[in-house]
């Protein structure tokens, strides 16, 4: 099908703007007015404007107070006629300044910001001479040698907006700010590709899955450039002059008339703005009003193209209105993690249901509210067909895993949806009813009855304070008795469990579930004690963790991972489905994964050949969004300290999920490093500040990371010796294939030959950048996922990994280790850590 074209008269024109930027992005410019001269600077100053302004007074370049702190300012560029002061463009996003930071361009042309204590923060230098700077009247800052020649311009280098005249070539992007005030970094991009396909990426949504695009123009091999001209067209300018048209409404504004951007915004829409001029006179009035927006509908493009949502867990996305605004809403009896960031997700106000409750008693409690035209498409774990409408609902009452019923009247289908709900999405387009399970009496009701009561508890406390106290000396002595030998001491009953709102299980269901712990339904065993597998009586499939009596260990792994897991929801983490905490017995229980864990699959020379590039690379990209949860976008910032290709478990469609949080650690919002005597984890894996000095960070699970992926693209394991004269484990064997430039020779050779060359390379070289030596050189799991996501983003290259050579290491176990960093360095004294 041919592109669209645009009408003869309005490409003439711009004909020559085209092929003006075809050449390249430094090109003559006559600077008439407003030059600033070199050694001019601008200092921040609350109350006050320090600011260079274009000529016609419509823009400002230099400090702009934050709207949520006049005390702190941005280096921005913004539209000063305006009495919002929008802003068009910023530098230092990230990082506000105070009052008392200066901006200036020094005698060497080089324009530097220093904070309030002179430290330079963001700064650009350019290797030709500069001679002045200028705010330009059409929002273009740029820096300029004595001939006219731009060196340097802020259109080149956009933060989240486009201007008319503006145009973005391959490689060139635009990140959407976290929050319409907060400018740093966003959760979308807009990349124009370098084989000329624009596209909008998800690159930190906490309920991602894959990393598609979610909208793109389809342009590839075009080397496609996106134009905003000032008639107040977008389009994308083809190499072969054809004028491939994106916003299409028809309505052209001048700029003579209009103030005129075009923003990624924080909800991942990229909407083109108009704002009358003519209202902007004496404070003016009027404000922004959106043209055009893609894509159409983000709620449904952005689940149906790459499987992420626009929202968090829990949560459903709404977007309607002429601009189809984005909001995040919550269901009946669930209440916002972050009232200020609901993208973050839901999560339920009221007690869980208990496994094990009998039935009439669990429909006392719970009710289900019917909800139109909302539906969560993924999370579903069971499907019944040919089924009734009020069938299908009791049977998500009466089980205690089911959160959502969802109910389709064609075919009479029910998908019963337990926790965390994914990609939710409200619109006329869902034909499905979802009814969602929550507790008829609220925790605020609970209170206020339990209040009414008080008095009467407080007359029988001392008619009967004597029996209970004889009572509990009684039990005291039989449980020292029962438990004689056993030196457990958990600290954690039946109420934490319920604090936690972590389901508790009958020790009866589980001895059940397991066939009394048979050995044929023995996983496996680790340091915390064996694993079984079981099936619930609603057929449900199990995965029993259960404390060993000997374990020393296990006691603090068992507290340690009810506390966080419990609290963790991700679709790149093992869900704890529950607990059992009876008599002696202290036992986890999981979902089963039938694919067991990864290292089963990319070491087994038969397994190994069901894993294609594209399998693995989703393995790599799911670890990595796991990663991410755990750093920065759950409630609790944990390191996992354990990361491993044998703590991945994969589920029947081989998505992975972390596993094992016995020796994961909370860091404090604050909190970037710490140092422990105790050193946990498994060699190969351990970064080398962490095995030789006890200092872990979350730098140390990029580490961990890189590894796996190595492991993953290899098939081999981090501890195989490639040089017997000097031990070379996998790492130093991938560091020489990188510097030999022969990197595809560590493919395993079970993915054959059908794969892109450049991804390949790019998943290597990630993984290469993640086991660097030093830990400020690892990138965060943020970037990460970025540079995993988009070939558009430039990498760094590596420098020489933290790996291990000794003859200790030939394929050796990856065994788990416990012991005090001295013990750790008496034990690495053999192999030399470069």
């Amino acid at each position: 099908m041919e592109s669209p074209r645009l009408p003869l008269h309005l490409f003439l024109p711009l004909l020559p703007q085209i092929i003006l930027l075809i050449i390249g992005s430094t090109y003559a410019q006559t600077i008439i007015s407003g030059k600033i001269s070199l050694g001019s600077s601008r200092t921040a100053q609350t109350g006050q404007t320090a600011a260079w302004f274009s000529p016609s007074g419509d823009f400002a370049f230099g400090f702009r107070p934050l709207e949520t702190d006049g005390n702190h300012f941005l280096l921005a560029i913004w539209f000063d006629k305006i009495e919002s002061k929008t802003v068009a463009w910023y530098a230092n996003g990230n990082q506000s300044v105070r009052a008392g930071a200066a901006v200036g361009l020094a005698t060497d042309g080089k324009l530097s910001l220093q904070d309030h204590d002179a430290k330079e923060v963001w700064s650009v230098r350019v290797n030709s001479s500069v001679a002045y700077a200028a705010m330009l009247d059409n929002g273009n800052f740029v820096l300029a040698s004595s001939d006219g020649l731009v060196r340097w311009q802020s259109f080149d280098n956009p933060s989240d907006t486009i201007l008319p005249s503006q145009v973005l070539g391959p490689g060139k992007e635009l990140r959407s700010r976290l929050m319409d005030t907060e400018y740093c970094g966003g959760r979308f991009d807009l990349i124009i590709q370098s084989d000329g396909n624009l596209t909008f990426y998800p690159i930190e949504v906490i309920s991602g899955y894959k990393y598609d695009p979610y909208w793109s123009s389809g342009t590839s091999g075009n080397g496609s450039q996106l134009v905003f001209d000032e008639s107040g067209t977008i389009y994308l300018a083809l190499t072969n002059n054809t004028v491939f048209m994106n916003f299409s409404s028809g309505r052209m504004d001048s700029v003579g008339d209009f103030y005129q951007r075009a923003t990624l915004d924080p909800d991942g829409v990229f909407r083109q703005y108009v704002y009358p001029k003519n209202t902007t006179t004496s404070g003016g009035g009027g404000g922004w009003t959106v043209v055009d927006f893609q894509p159409p509908d983000i709620c449904r493009e952005i689940t149906t193209a790459t499987g992420s949502g626009a929202c968090g867990f829990n949560s459903y996305c709404v977007s309607g209105g002429g601009d189809r605004s984005v909001d995040c809403e919550c269901p009946p009896g669930y209440a916002f993690e972050d009232q200020s960031r609901k993208y973050k997700g839901c999560f339920p106000n009221f007690a869980a249901q208990i496994c094990g409750t009998n039935e009439s008693v669990t429909e006392t409690q719970f009710e289900l509210k019917e909800m139109i035209n909302v539906d969560w498409p993924l999370s579903a774990y069971e499907h019944s067909s040919p089924i009734d409408e009020e069938r299908c609902k009791r049977k998500c009452l009466r089980d205690c895993n089911c959160a959502v019923a969802v109910y389709q009247d064609d075919g009479g289908n029910c998908w019963k949806k337990r926790l965390p709900l994914s990609n939710g999405k409200m619109g006329s387009y869902v034909d499905r009813k979802a009814f969602i399970k929550v507790a008829k009496v609220s925790k605020d009701s609970i209170k206020d009855d339990s209040s009414k009561r008080k008095p009467v508890i407080a007359v029988l406390i001392p008619l009967v304070l004597g029996g209970l106290l004889l009572l509990c000396l009684g039990l005291l002595v039989w449980k020292k008795i029962r438990n004689r030998g056993i030196s457990h001491d958990f600290h954690f009953n039946e109420n934490r469990g319920k604090e936690l709102e972590l389901p508790l299980f009958n020790l009866s269901m589980i001895e059940s579930a397991t066939n009394f712990f048979s050995a044929d339904n023995l996983l496996g065993k680790g340091g915390f004690g064996p694993v079984y597998k079981g099936q619930l009586g609603d057929g449900q499939e199990i995965a029993v963790k259960r404390l060993s009596k000997n374990s020393v260990q296990g006691v603090d792994e068992f507290k340690n991972e009810v506390v966080l897991i419990a609290k963790l929801q991700h679709r790149n983490l093992v869900r704890l489905l529950g607990c059992c905490i009876q008599h002696e017995e202290r036992m986890l229980i999981y979902e089963y994964m039938p694919n067991r864990s990864l290292d089963t699959f990319i070491f087994d020379k038969t397994k190994s050949a069901q894993l294609g590039w594209q399998e693995r690379l989703d393995i790599i990209m799911g670890i990595a969004r796991g990663l991410l949860y755990l750093h920065q976008d759950s409630r609790l910032r944990i390191i996992h300290r354990d990361l491993k290709s044998s703590n991945i478990l994969l589920d029947k469609d081989m998505n992975p999920k972390i596993s094992d949080f016995g020796t994961a650690r909370i860091f404090k919002g604050d909190q970037n490093e710490e140092n422990t005597r105790r050193v946990i984890g498994t060699y190969g894996y351990m970064p080398p500040e962490y095995a030789m000095e006890g200092i872990f960070s979350v730098k140390s699970d990029v580490f961990s990371f890189g590894v796996i992926i190595l492991e993953i693209l290899s098939g081999k394991k981090i501890r195989m010796v490639y040089e017997a004269e000097s031990s070379v484990n996998l790492l130093g064997h991938a560091w020489k294939l990188w510097e030999d430039g022969r990197c595809l020779e560590l493919l395993d050779e079970a993915m054959g030959c059908s794969y892109p060359t450049s991804r390949v390379l790019r998943c290597l070289q990630v993984g290469l950048l993640c086991v660097q030596e030093g830990r400020d050189d690892r990138p965060t799991m943020a970037e990460v996922v970025l540079m995993l996501s988009n070939e558009g983003v430039a990498l760094p290259q590596p420098n020489r990994p933290g790996f291990c050579v000794g003859r200790t290491l030939k394929e050796t176990s990856g065994s788990s280790l416990e012991q005090s960093s001295s013990a750790v360095i008496e034990t690495t004294t053999m192999p030399e850590c470069r």
